[in-house]
This record gives structure tokens, sequence and C-alpha cells, in this order.
């Protein structure tokens, strides 16, 4: 074969290539079939907010876009409406603190938001619980999601199990309890009293109240109205972390009604006085005066709590080492 017909034949042959490869489809991109979330099962407490991590789509090309197709509960049920539908939720607008003093001044920074207990964003496919899940029943639910890409689309059946846990004791007592004699001058603890750990009952269907009573070592209960109370000097008190209801005495109690606030109460965390470093987040130091326990000086009960539920709690602080006169 001469060089010109080779020429010619080798041109023919490069044309019928390409011929060939141009009528092909080239695919783009890449949709892998191990696309997962790192949080399964996705826990979170009702009432919280909880966010997972995006679809992890095993070099999948981007941008990913996800759907929900099904949620059930534990025993199969489609319960897509319950967890997508929009309920009425109470949120903060700001911070709140000590100088939000009234009732006028706290609720300006409350407002009532719509929500949905559940979404998926459907950029990247992140789970996004919200605290509209408060009204969600506990338990484990299951969602199926479809993702897309250039590439194309995979359906992935039991994606992620959603636990949502209740949120377990009305309130918590952080512990660390303990009593004291003082110096009402100075607040400077003067001796240690001995008392029992805080006892608490509590009323979910009364009215938003936090009840003290104080025992003595006999278990008599003090006569607030009679005897008179205070507070350590210089220290927190409930008045301060509750200045929008008044202080009411009884003869068994000192009581403190609450408004009703998102997560939990007190809103805001003890800031000290005078430079004082406080003990405990919600750390108050209720007293009774020296003129009425036997010890001689006025003395003081120190506890630490939280309360995340509405209802009325009534909390008993015993005294040890004193009686009341």
């Amino acid at each position: 074969m001469s060089k010109y017909k080779l020429f010619f034949f080798v041109g023919a042959m490069a044309l019928a290539v390409a011929g060939i490869y141009g009528c092909s489809k080239v695919e783009k991109g890449f949709l892998s079939s191990n696309l997962y979330y790192i949080e399964n099962p996705l826990v979170t407490t009702q009432g919280s907010i909880t966010v997972s991590s995006s679809l992890l789509v095993d070099g999948s090309t981007s941008p990913m876009t996800v759907e929900l197709t099904k949620i059930v509960d534990s025993a199969g049920n489609d319960v897509e409406e319950l967890l997508t539908k929009t309920d009425s939720i109470q949120g903060f607008t700001g911070s709140v603190s000590y100088l939000d003093s009234t009732l006028a001044l706290l609720n300006s920074k409350l407002a009532i938001t719509a929500a949905k207990p559940f979404s998926i964003n459907p950029t990247g496919g992140r789970i996004q619980l919200t605290p509209a899940t408060q009204f969600v029943p506990t338990g484990t639910y299951t969602i199926s999601v479809r993702a897309t890409n250039v590439r194309g689309t995979i359906d992935l059946p039991n994606a992620c199990q959603i636990i949502i846990n209740g949120t377990g004791s009305p309130y918590i007592d952080y512990g660390g309890s303990y009593g004291g004699a003082f110096d009402p001058l100075t607040g400077a603890n003067l001796y240690g009293i001995g008392v029992e750990p805080a006892t608490v009952a509590y009323y979910p269907s009364e009215t938003n109240k936090i009840i003290y009573k104080f025992l003595d070592k006999a278990n008599n209960v003090y006569n607030v109205k009679a005897g008179g109370f205070t507070n350590r000097t210089g220290r927190w008190s409930m008045k301060q972390f509750d200045p929008y209801y008044p202080e009411t005495f009884t003869d068994s109690s000192v009581e403190y009604q609450f408004p009703s606030v998102p997560n939990q109460f007190p809103i805001f965390s003890n800031p000290g006085i005078g430079g004082v470093i406080p003990r405990g987040t919600y750390g108050i130091f209720p007293a009774i005066p020296q003129a009425h326990n036997d010890s001689g000086h006025p003395v003081f009960y120190f506890v630490d709590m939280a309360f995340f539920a509405k209802g009325t709690y009534v909390i008993s602080l015993k005294f040890t080492d004193v009686s009341w006169k």
C-alpha cells in the first residue's frame, strides 16, 4: 500500500471511530449507592433543637437534593402528618437578664412562632428538629428519603432513626445543699448548720408556683407569716430570680408564682452581688431570722434548682441542728 493510500485509510478509520464515540451518551457526575447519615439514630429531647450532619454522599457529585418520602413510628404507622404539621411555640427574641425585672419587660422578649417538629433541608439533607417536638409523643421514628444529583436519583428506605425522649424529671436539683449561721451585717458564714437534702413534691395541674417550706430538727414547719423571713446578706434570693409576682408569706411557706416561659425557670443565671461570685447557677440562700431559731444567729439554707415544666413545686428544706422559736 502506498503512503497516500495508507494516509487515507488511517483518516477514514479515525473518522469512523469519532463517529461511533460521537453518538455515545457521555454520563455526567457520579451518584454513589452508599449514602447515609452519620448520626443514626439521631437522639433528641422533646422541646429541644437538634440538627444532624448533612447526608454523607461517598464522593457523589454535589449539589445533592434530598427529600422526605416516608416517616413511620415503631409500629410501622405513617406519621408524616404528625411530625410535619405546623404548631405554635413560644421562644425568646433576645437574651434575658435580671434587668428584665417586670412582666412587661419579660413579655417584650417573648414571641409565638410557627414551626414544624421535623423537616429536612433539601440542600444536603440535614435533619432538623425544633421545640415543636414537645407536641410529638416520645418514641422511635424511621425516615426514608430520596437523594438526587446531576447523575440521577436514589431512594434510601430506612435512612435514619429518630429517637425522641421525654424531658425526664420536671426539675433538677444541682446538689451541694448546705446550711450555716451568718453575720447579718456582712453575710459572712459563721459556722455550718446541718441540713437534709431538699425534697420536692410536684403538682403539674396546679398554678405555676415554687413554694418553700422550712422544717426544724423536730420536723416543725416554720410559720413564715408570723416569724418573718430573710435571706443571707449579700447573696441571691428567689425574689431576685422572680421579680414578676409578689413574694407571698403564709403560716407554713413562702411562695413565688412564676411566668410561663420557654425551656426553664429561672430564666437567667445567678449574676452574684457586689463582686461576690455566686455559688451555683441558680443558687439561692433563704434564711430564718435570729429571733426565730435557737442558734443565736440567722441561719440559711443554700439550694440550687431549675424547673422545666408548668405546675406547682413544694420544696421542703430541713435544718437538723436548730429548732424554731
